[in-house]
C-alpha cells in the first residue's frame, strides 16, 4: 500500500513538472536582457577645406558675375518637419554671344586651405532644395537654337591666373588644363547634359585649381533667353 502511494506521488510530481515545462515553453516571453554601452559624440566646427574664390574674369567684365555670399536651405522642413539649415550657395551668371565662341578662363578658383590634400569632383545634379540639375521650365526656357557649354578645370596650381585657353577638342594637348570636362548641349532649345561629372583630381594643401568655361552659342540662339544648370563641388581627404 505504501509503495502504491509513493508511486502515485511520484507520478503526480512528474505530471506537475511536465505541465510546468509546457507552460514555460508555450507562454510568451515576459522579460528580456538589455545591455547598454555609452559613447560621446563631439561636434567640431571648422572652415571648409575647399573654398571657392572669384576668378579674375568676374572682375574684368559685366558679362560674368560671381556671387559667393549666397545661401540655400537644406530643405529639412519638408523631410521630417525640422527647421531648415542654411548652407553656402554660390551663384554664377555668364553670357554667351550668338554665333560666337566665348572663353571664360578664370571663373572661380578652388582653394585648398586645409592641412591635408583633398580630392575634388564636380557634378551636374539636383541641389538639396529640390532644384533640378538643368533648371525648372522657368529657369531654362530656350525656345530655339543650339549651343555647347564645356566646364573645365586646371590640373596645375593656379594661385596665379592661367591665361592658356582650354581647347575642348584637345584638352590633353594643353599644358595646364585637365583632359576631362563637363559638357552641356542645347539642341533646338532643349538643354541636356552629355557629360555631367569630372574629377578635378587631388588638390594639394595650399594649392588652387582654376575653373573655366567654353561656350559655343549658335547663331540661331535668341537674345534675352536664359538657361541654368546646377553644379556640386564635392571633396574628400586624399
Amino acid at each position: 500500500m505504501q509503495k502504491q502511494k509513493q508511486k502515485s506521488v511520484a507520478k503526480k510530481r512528474g505530471l506537475y513538472i511536465a505541465l510546468a515545462l509546457a507552460l514555460f515553453v508555450g507562454a510568451p516571453v515576459l522579460g528580456a536582457i538589455l545591455v547598454q554601452n555609452f559613447t560621446q559624440w563631439d561636434v567640431v566646427v571648422d572652415t571648409p577645406p575647399i573654398n571657392k574664390v572669384a576668378g579674375a574674369d568676374a572682375a574684368a567684365s559685366d558679362y560674368l558675375t560671381v556671387n559667393l555670399g549666397g545661401t540655400i536651405t537644406n530643405d529639412d522642413s519638408s523631410v521630417d518637419g525640422g527647421t531648415d539649415t542654411l548652407l553656402s550657395h554660390e551663384e554664377i551668371s555668364f553670357t554667351c554671344f550668338a554665333g560666337d565662341r566665348t572663353y571664360y578662363t578664370d571663373v572661380i578658383q578652388l582653394d585648398n586651405t586645409a592641412a591635408e590634400d583633398w580630392d575634388v569632383t564636380l557634378t551636374i545634379e539636383d541641389d538639396l532644395n529640390s532644384g533640378p540639375a538643368l533648371g525648372t521650365a522657368a529657369e531654362t526656357n530656350f525656345s530655339a537654337g543650339d549651343a555647347d557649354i564645356w566646364l573645365v578645370a586646371t590640373d596645375t596650381d593656379s594661385s596665379v591666373s592661367i591665361s592658356e585657353l582650354p581647347n575642348p577638342a584637345n584638352l590633353a594637348g594643353t599644358t595646364n588644363w585637365g583632359a576631362d570636362y563637363i559638357q552641356l548641349e542645347v539642341v533646338a532649345g532643349t538643354l541636356s547634359a552629355l557629360d555631367s561629372t569630372i574629377s578635378v583630381g587631388t588638390v594639394p594643401t595650399g594649392e588652387n585649381r582654376q575653373l573655366g568655361l567654353v561656350v559655343d552659342c549658335g547663331s540661331n540662339m535668341l537674345d534675352g533667353e536664359v538657361g541654368m544648370f546646377r553644379l556640386t563641388v564635392a571633396a574628400s581627404p586624399n
